[in-house]
């Protein structure tokens, strides 16, 4: 029998995955919803965005400054403490902006976790940079649409 905190752990890994599917897909509405009605989301040089229609717009705007952006989510642990949890999560990401100038970032998710109605939510997520630069290769690369994308 599987325990509830291995589920949890689960549960919470696929919610995180949704993160970057949605970062990926360019949908906005779909990544607020990963969050509690009051939930947090800091970003570097942006002002914290609280509540799920500030997130939308927080990824609505930062996606404006991108024509083409990929995000990979790599290693990362989950701690489940009841119906709360922590975890951190290591994230690149390649990106590229109207002007053709292509951009590389690493950095970090710190995560609170809370489990709702809905199931597990981040009550706050917080990025830190790692590693951030322009990225010359990819500038000359092909870029490809998303084959599921919410938005061009």
């Amino acid at each position: 029998m599987v325990s509830d905190h291995v589920i949890s752990q689960i549960e919470i890994r696929d919610l995180t995955a949704r993160f970057t599917d949605a970062v990926n897909r360019r949908a906005p509405e779909e990544l607020a919803g990963l969050f509690t009605k009051d939930g947090e989301w800091h970003v570097p040089g942006v002002p914290t965005a609280t509540g799920r229609e500030a997130i939308s717009g927080v990824l609505a705007g930062l996606l404006k400054n991108f024509q083409r952006l990929i995000q990979l989510t790599h290693s990362g642990h989950v701690d489940v403490d009841g119906d709360n949890a922590t975890a951190t999560w290591y994230v690149s990401e390649t990106a590229a902006d109207g002007a053709g100038n292509a951009f590389a970032f690493t950095g970090v998710y710190t995560d609170s976790l809370v489990r709702t109605e809905e199931g597990w939510r981040f009550a706050q997520r917080s990025f830190a940079f790692l590693y951030r630069g322009k990225a010359a290769e990819a500038a000359a690369g092909r870029w490809y649409p998303h084959p599921r994308a919410a938005t061009d």
